[in-house]
């Protein structure tokens, strides 16, 4: 009696340790959210954007986020500047660079668009 009570012992705490060792950062619920497609370019939205434009004016023109693929400076000052890509709609050779500046667009370039 003694034997298998010990034995259940042991298995309990068994089944305890290991259910307890799973990922304690993340729940199912707490899944990460994958993120929204990046917007393609074209040409006629390209030629719309013009310098001065916030990014969100931008995103609103080509109907979505860009790629971030520079960024410097600290977010919380002027000086703070990003430049983001946009993939040609239809052509995989083509695409669009736009830079911000204090979020202000103050640079585009184009390639194949």
């Amino acid at each position: 009696m003694l034997k298998s009570s010990s034995i259940m012992l042991l298995i309990t705490i068994a089944i305890i340790f290991i259910t307890g060792c799973g990922n304690p950062g993340k729940s199912a619920a707490q899944a990460t959210p994958t993120p929204a497609p990046l917007a393609t370019i074209t040409k006629d939205k390209y030629d719309k954007i013009n310098t001065g434009m916030t990014y969100d004016e931008v995103k609103a023109i080509v109907g979505g986020e860009g790629k971030l693929i520079t960024e410097s400076g600290d977010k919380s000052t002027p000086d703070y500047t990003a430049t983001y890509q946009y993939a040609a709609e239809g052509n995989p050779n083509g695409l669009a660079k736009i830079t911000f500046r204090s979020n202000k667009c103050t640079s585009k370039s184009e390639t194949n668009l």
